[in-house]
C-alpha cells in the first residue's frame, strides 16, 4: 500500500486544498504525480520501493551493464530508478516469444536463458545471460514483439525498464550509442557462430563447446585437461538444441574415440587437436 500527499497547484487567488489517497496498485496513478503527489509511506515489501531509495545490488547491476559504460554515473543511476526489481524462482519467463516487447532489462542476481521452442517441443538456447548482462534490450530497440523466450535458470532478480528510457538514454548521452552499436554487431557475431554450431551432428557440437571451455576454464592435470561443463547436462542438451539422450550418446561417442572422459559435470581432455577437429573446424594439416 502506498499512500500519497498532494496538494492543488492552482493560482493563487482560487481556492486551496489539500488531500489524501491511499493507492494499493505498484504505482500511484499519473495525474496525482501530476498535481504534485508525494509518496510518503510504502508498506515493507510492497512492489514499489520511494523513489529515493536504490536497492544497492540494483544498482551495481546497472553500473556493470556493457550497453552504457560510457554513460555517467548520473545518467546509469536515473536508469535505475526508473527499474522495477523482480525476485523469481528458477523456471519462470522473463519474456514470451509474440509478447509486446515493451520492456526491457538487466538481470541482477542468477542466471537466465534465451531460447527458441519449437512446435514439436523442441529447445534451442541462443545464449545464457548472467547477471550485470541485459535483458531483451535488442528487442526492446526494435520494437514490435519478442523474438524468443527468456527465463530464469535459477532462482534469479532482475530489474525492468519501460522501452522509452533506453531512447531517453541515447538522446541525452549520444556517446553511449557507440557502445550500443558495438555490442549489437558482436551479437550479430555470437548469432552467427550459434547457426554454424547447430549446422553440425550433435557430436560435433558437443565437442565444439567443449573445445571453447577448454580455452576459457581449461585446467592442465596430470591426466590431461580438466574441464567444467558449467552447467547441468540438461541445461547442456537445450543449449546445443537436443535431447538429453542424444547428448549422453555424444559424450560416448567421444569417450569411444579416446578423446575425452565425463566425470559428473566436467571433463578429461585427452586429445584437444581432436576436439577442434571434430567441433571447430581448426585441424592442423
Amino acid at each position: 500500500m502506498i499512500r500519497i500527499k498532494a496538494r492543488d497547484n492552482s493560482p493563487s487567488d482560487a481556492p486551496s486544498e489539500s488531500w489524501r489517497a491511499t493507492w494499493h496498485d505498484p504505482l500511484p496513478p499519473r495525474n496525482l504525480l501530476r498535481l504534485g503527489g508525494r509518496i510518503t509511506t510504502c508498506r515493507p515489501g510492497s512492489l514499489m520501493t520511494p523513489a529515493a531509495e536504490i536497492r544497492p545490488d540494483v544498482l551495481a547491476a546497472f553500473r556493470a551493464c556493457r550497453l552504457w559504460r560510457t554513460a555517467s554515473d548520473a545518467a546509469v543511476e536515473a536508469l535505475a530508478r526508473r527499474a522495477r526489481v523482480h525476485d523469481v524462482d528458477r523456471g519462470q519467463p522473463i519474456a514470451r516469444e509474440g509478447e509486446p516487447a515493451e520492456q526491457f532489462g538487466v538481470l541482477v542476481t542468477g542466471r537466465a536463458r534465451v531460447f527458441y521452442l519449437g512446435a514439436d517441443g523442441r529447445q534451442i538456447t541462443f545464449e545464457t545471460i548472467e547477471a550485470g548482462e541485459p535483458i531483451a534490450a535488442v528487442a526492446a530497440l526494435a520494437g514490435g514483439r519478442f523474438p524468443a523466450n527468456i527465463e530464469t535458470t535459477t532462482p534469479s532478480t532482475w530489474a525492468s525498464v519501460p522501452a522509452e528510457a533506453l531512447f531517453e538514454l541515447l538522446e541525452r548521452e549520444p556517446q553511449v550509442a557507440r557502445t550500443l552499436v558495438a555490442d549489437l554487431a558482436n551479437r550479430v557475431v555470437n548469432f552467427t557462430a550459434v547457426v554454424s554450431t547447430l549446422a553440425l551432428d550433435v557430436p560435433g557440437r558437443l565437442a565444439r563447446y567443449v573445445f571453447q571451455r577448454a580455452l576459457q576454464v581449461g585446467k592442465t592435470t596430470g591426466a590431461g585437461l580438466e574441464v567444467s561443463l558449467g552447467m547441468k547436462k540438461g541445461e547442456l542438451a537445450m543449449s546445443l538444441g537436443t535431447t538429453p539422450e542424444s547428448l549422453s550418446r555424444a559424450f560416448a561417442r567421444l569417450a569411444d574415440d579416446g578423446i575425452l572422459e565425463v566425470h559428473g559435470r566436467s571433463v578429461t581432455v585427452f586429445d584437444m587437436r581432436a576436439l577442434a577437429a571434430l567441433g571447430s573446424g581448426y585441424e592442423e594439416g
